[in-house]
């Protein structure tokens, strides 16, 4: 895995989980041309709610992500491919996240939520722990900008 300054179809972002026993520290977003357009049209969904003080969020099924942590050899090194970014965009080696290692939990419930500024994150939950996977906050519009 490589980070670049170049758009790319994998967006690599912080992630986090409050279990106890299992981890979890980065997220892969896979960005297609149906998942731009998709974005797009929910942030038009946002329009006239941005205003609106009283909005928390809007939440949407999105599986175009996967969970991962690092492995016992502290691989990939998170630090430094994002640095003091939050997200990258990556380049992937053929198979190489075949080879990354995702959390314990069997993830289940994948969802995109979306705050009024258009900032965004993602959330899953262990399927038979219920405990809660996100990754950070990022600017769709921003992103959706770069793509």
């Amino acid at each position: 895995m490589k980070a670049t300054n170049k758009t790319t179809a994998h967006l690599l972002i912080k992630a986090n989980t409050n279990s106890e026993w299992d981890s979890c520290e980065f997220a892969i977003v896979h960005i297609s041309e149906e998942w731009k357009m998709e974005q797009a049209k929910r942030l038009e969904y946002l329009e006239p709610l941005k205003d609106n003080y009283q909005f928390q969020s809007m939440n949407f099924y999105d599986s175009a992500i996967d969970f991962f942590r690092v492995d016992e050899d502290d691989r990939p090194n998170i630090e430094n491919l994002l640095g003091d970014k939050e997200w990258t965009f990556v380049e992937l080696e053929k198979s190489e996240q075949e080879r990354l290692t995702p959390p314990e939990s069997r993830l289940d419930c994948y969802r995109l939520v979306f705050r009024a500024d258009g900032t965004a994150h993602y959330t899953a939950y262990g399927k038979h722990t219920s405990e809660e996977f996100w990754t950070k906050e990022f600017s769709l519009p921003h992103l959706i900008e770069q793509l």
